[in-house]
């Protein structure tokens, strides 16, 4: 679970600066995740939607710290990332909208990649792919509805260098990069 939990402040820390587009719906990598229904209005604790400019931005303030990943988020068109406590809906609301998300994702040619299910704790990301790259992620993690992560990343990501990203995780300094991108 540590390894999941660096990809998901990876995944966060590339949109330090937050900046709203509306951009990329069209995009094959693209998921409606503001469509779920899990949070009302005021149950957001983080609702970023990056792309363009502040993408470049961040990928420009991750240079020094890992190639790899400046590499990927450089590719990127667009990303989202949406973290709370849902107030309106229960657990077992919360598990239906994600339930329902991942029977959309295997029907529109999306991959279930990793699945943990532990007691009160749910991860599952999905992977969509064209021509030999991944066009798109898509995470759900649900702490037993007390706390759901939806994430949606939409661009090219070259397999090879996720692969390198992942596999160097230990050296990830979250701190460091989260400072480079404030300053």
């Amino acid at each position: 679970m540590r390894k999941i939990s660096v990809l998901l402040g990876v995944i966060l820390v590339t949109l330090v600066g937050s900046a709203a587009s509306q951009t990329g719906t069209a995009h094959p990598g693209y998921y409606p995740i503001e469509e779920m229904g899990i949070f009302a209005k005021g149950d957001l604790e983080v609702d970023v939607d990056v792309s363009g400019a502040m993408l470049q931005v961040a990928a420009g303030a991750m240079e020094d710290q890992d190639e790899n990943l400046a590499e990927m988020v450089a590719n990127l068109e667009r990303v989202r990332v949406q973290v709370g406590t849902p107030s309106t809906v229960g657990a077992s609301a919360v598990d239906g909208s994600i339930a329902d998300a991942k029977a959309r994702l295997g029907s529109a040619g999306w991959s279930k990649i990793l699945s943990v299910e532990e007691a009160d704790e749910q991860v599952y990301l999905y992977a969509r792919e064209a021509d030999g790259n991944i066009v798109g992620l898509t995470v759900f993690v649900n702490e037993a509805g007390s706390e759901v992560v939806v994430v949606n990343i939409v661009g090219n990501i070259d397999p090879r260098v996720l692969g390198r990203l992942i596999g160097n995780m230990e050296d990830f300094d979250l701190e460091e990069i989260m400072g480079a991108i404030e300053q």
